[in-house]
């Protein structure tokens, strides 16, 4: 491991208490077919590589949805995919070049035609394309991906990060609008899974940036989870911690965090202290035998109802992880595993979404070691050469 990210991760440790990283055997991934991604893919993706969200009336695809179906495409072995829905993003939503333009966040179908909506950027998204780039360099060997992969990261590194007092070196939200006229500095905890930092901080080590940022990212992870349960957004303020005023609650983005903390690897230097942090959230979905719509961190209430089909497949990682195997797998009843089209437009894009990342973690198609790379089908991809 280079010494950078060595130090970066024995840092979180420090954090935490925690222990060294186990070490990774180096075998051949196996491809599989996906009915779950086929069935998305008819539902949602373009013939030319475009993610449309259909339950808006603008018909809208978000460099999101493009990032996470980059994912699903190459867990599914679906090159063709993977290639349409990158070329589609370039073009699109970067001006032709994503290695010098950060993708738009929000393109669609406007008074005058169809196109940009917004150009700020989103940078889970970017983050998400940069992994996606990064894998798909080692399970294709195709060095030209993993080119695009470190020209965004540049690019992120330009625009979308900031110093932030009480954290450290932050990724921003996006490039423009996230901190406020008192100083304030608006963050996402949903936005920096731990084993997608790690990776690009230990893909890029040589930059030494990216280890400081997988640290503020744990950082983030560790504040913003410590009264048990996750927020959508939150305020950094001369490192005081606090929730924007008229966002209180975390709903349709920290059902994703709780999603990203299930699928850590158990080496993962945090991954012991977020689960225990979360026993509070845990304990409800025990007593409920439901994922509630939302929680208020700070507030310690709780929807009385239950969220959408995806939150409750986005909670079996978790649950799992935590040790309530038996309970993950009545969660998983809410999945949606085959082919139909009809079925799949009505789950929802989101939904849709946050059931690809559950069931195909679930179903053990995909994983993340240690240093965050991916594993296919329970394998370690083997190197290139």
């Amino acid at each position: 491991m280079n010494k950078r990210l060595k130090f970066a991760f024995w840092s979180a440790c420090t954090l935490i208490a925690g222990s060294a990283l186990t070490g990774c055997s180096s075998t051949a991934p196996v491809a599989a077919g996906w009915p779950a991604w086929e069935g998305f893919k008819s539902a949602y993706l373009s013939d030319d590589g475009r993610v449309i969200d259909r339950s808006q009336e603008d018909l809208r695809t978000v460099s999101e949805g493009q990032a996470y179906a980059m994912f699903f495409a190459l867990v599914a072995a679906d090159r063709t995919a993977f290639d349409d829905l990158l070329a589609w993003t370039e073009n699109n939503l970067s001006d032709g070049d994503i290695s010098k333009t950060l993708p738009a966040w929000q393109w669609g179908k406007k008074a005058d035609g169809w196109g940009v909506i917004d150009s700020n950027s989103a940078s889970d998204a970017d983050l998400w394309i940069a992994y996606a780039l990064l894998e798909a360099s080692r399970v294709w060997c195709e060095p030209a991906y993993a080119r695009k992969a470190r020209a965004l990261g540049n690019l992120i590194l330009k625009h979308e990060t900031l110093e932030v007092s009480g954290l450290g070196l932050s990724v921003l939200p996006g490039k423009q609008g996230f901190v406020r006229n008192d100083g304030s500095v608006k963050l996402n905890p949903s936005y920096v899974p731990s084993f997608l930092m790690a990776r690009l901080a230990n893909a890029w080590a040589d930059e030494g940036r990216w280890s400081y940022i997988y640290l503020a990212s744990q950082r983030l992870l560790l504040d913003t989870g410590r009264t048990g349960s996750y927020p959508d957004w939150v305020l950094y303020n001369n490192g005081e911690l606090s929730l924007p005023a008229d966002e209180q609650r975390g709903d349709y983005d920290a059902i994703r965090t709780y999603l990203w903390v299930g699928m850590n690897s158990p080496q993962d230097p945090l991954s012991k202290v977020l689960i225990a942090q979360l026993q509070p959230a845990i304990q409800t979905l025990i007593s409920r035998k439901h994922m509630p719509e939302w929680f208020e961190p700070f507030q310690n209430t709780v929807a009385p109802n239950r969220g959408p089909r995806g939150f409750q497949v986005s909670a079996a990682p978790l649950l799992k992880a935590a040790g309530h195997s038996s309970l993950a797998e009545q969660f998983m009843s809410n999945s949606l595993t085959i082919s139909d089209k009809a079925l799949w437009l009505d789950y929802g894009y989101y939904n849709g979404a946050l059931n690809l990342f559950g069931t195909g973690f679930m179903e053990n198609r995909y994983q993340f070691n240690a240093l965050g790379e991916l594993m296919l089908n329970g394998n370690e991809v083997k190197a290139c050469g």
